[in-house]
């Protein structure tokens, strides 16, 4: 169940994007609210990524679906459910965008997207643009 999305257009080129996805460390420039951010392993399909977001303990996620220079999903298990955190690099026609989405599955999943719409929205706004800007930004 999608709980949200949001694309946002770059003159960035995919690979300038996927370095700042692949730079766990670092998230926090991009992600509101994380203290910090490590992995344990190479950005790969079943890698975990271990977060400390402000006021809340530190968490796991597993890397899914990771397909270089195009796509990732960083899954976060919750009781009854699993969220996902998809992030993409769309290619159409001439337009490159950077697309973020938050899904939600399992037996909490409506309660979850209820709670949650609000606030994913907003971060997913504020991450698109923060990655738009480091990326366009970057000196090469």
């Amino acid at each position: 169940m999608l709980i949200n999305e949001f694309s946002l257009e770059t003159k960035a080129s995919e690979v300038k994007i996927w370095q700042i996805f692949t730079d766990v460390e670092n998230w926090k420039e991009w992600i509101d609210g994380i203290e910090h951010s490590t992995i344990n392993g190479n950005f790969e399909n079943g890698t975990l990524v271990t977060i400390k977001n402000i006021k809340k303990p530190e968490s796991s996620s597993l890397l899914k679906d990771v397909v270089v220079n195009k796509s990732f999903i960083l899954q976060a298990k919750m009781p009854l459910s699993k969220v996902d955190f998809i992030h993409e690099i769309v290619k159409d026609s001439d337009v490159l965008k950077v697309r973020f989405a938050v899904e939600v599955s399992g037996i909490l999943a409506f309660f979850i997207k209820t709670i949650f719409k609000k606030s994913v929205a907003k971060n997913l706004l504020y991450s698109a643009k923060k990655v738009v800007e480091l990326a366009e930004n970057e000196k090469n």
